[in-house]
């Protein structure tokens, strides 16, 4: 699930990147308009199902239920990859350097590790939706998102 997490951040890295690398320039502007376009679709997309997990988690009382609950999450990090074009590609390679996921004990200390950790994907996710929504260009959202980093 840290991979969701990672997902929800790439738009403030990718903004943070100056266009351009790796070839041929693109406009800021450019940059920005596509990666809104790519990415809040995705970002409104995992919100709810962040919440649905939550939710799902808050009920668990043993190995089945928090297995289902841990299943709404794979399935939609399996959606996103496969959006964000790591799909059939990136399918065969993941597969020869990674095992397949492991199943997660119920306990818990799991169950409130992954409640913490929904809490701040779902905050992220919000920040992100509002920043785009609200954002018409990449110094508005930079801006944005700093607004919206909490406070240490």
């Amino acid at each position: 699930m840290k991979w969701l997490l990672t997902t929800l951040l790439v738009p403030t890295l990718a903004l943070a990147q100056p266009p351009g690398q790796g070839g041929g320039q693109m406009d800021p502007q450019q940059h920005f308009d596509q990666s809104k376009q790519a990415m809040l679709p995705l970002i409104e997309k995992s919100i709810p199902a962040m919440q649905e997990t939550k939710s799902c988690l808050n009920q668990a009382k043993d190995q089945a239920a928090f297995q289902k609950c841990v299943e709404i999450m794979l399935a939609l990090e399996q959606e996103m990859q496969a959006k964000m074009g790591r799909g059939d590609a990136m399918q065969g390679a993941d597969k020869a350097q990674s095992q397949p996921p492991k199943m997660i004990e119920f306990n818990e200390q799991n169950k409130q590790n992954m409640l913490k950790f929904l809490d701040q994907s779902i905050l992220v996710g919000q920040s992100l939706k509002n920043c785009f929504n609200s954002s018409q260009s990449p110094d508005q959202m930079q801006s944005c998102m700093q607004a919206a980093k909490p406070k240490q």
